[in-house]
């Protein structure tokens, strides 16, 4: 009957402890951003602007990351920054892989053109692993 009680007291303790997994938590390595090309073409020949550019994403973790891009550019003295969303290009990146975020637009100049268009920086901002 001894046996029994402590058995029993040994198994309720050990079912009592509980655990957050927060000893086995990693914090996630920063995704490697390089920039492949990035090109402004203020007249086209078309009454047009473009731009385009691509970014490859490295993730260098063993496990798979969801976030999304922030890309800053500067057009005429202003800075702007896209974010990326759950419906962006490379909003998860498997584990130890790449994903390559290309860009492409035209715009007539119906409405205006900027003069100059330039790169300022880009990241891979982790929300989720």
């Amino acid at each position: 009957m001894r046996k029994i009680f402590w058995l029993l007291a040994g198994f309720t303790l050990c079912m009592s402890c509980s655990s957050d997994g927060s000893a086995d938590e990693v914090e996630p390595l920063e995704v490697i951003t390089d920039l492949i090309y990035f090109e402004y073409t203020s007249d086209t020949g078309n009454n047009s602007s473009r731009l385009e550019y691509q970014f490859k994403f490295t993730n260098p973790n063993n496990f798979q990351v969801i976030g999304g891009a922030q890309i800053t550019i500067n057009t005429d003295g202003l800075e702007t920054t896209t974010i990326g969303t759950n419906s962006s290009p490379c909003y998860m990146i498997d584990a130890n892989s790449e994903c390559i975020y290309t860009f492409e637009a035209e715009s007539s100049h119906d409405l205006g053109f900027a003069n100059s268009v330039e790169f300022v920086s880009a990241y891979y901002n982790i929300v989720d692993y």
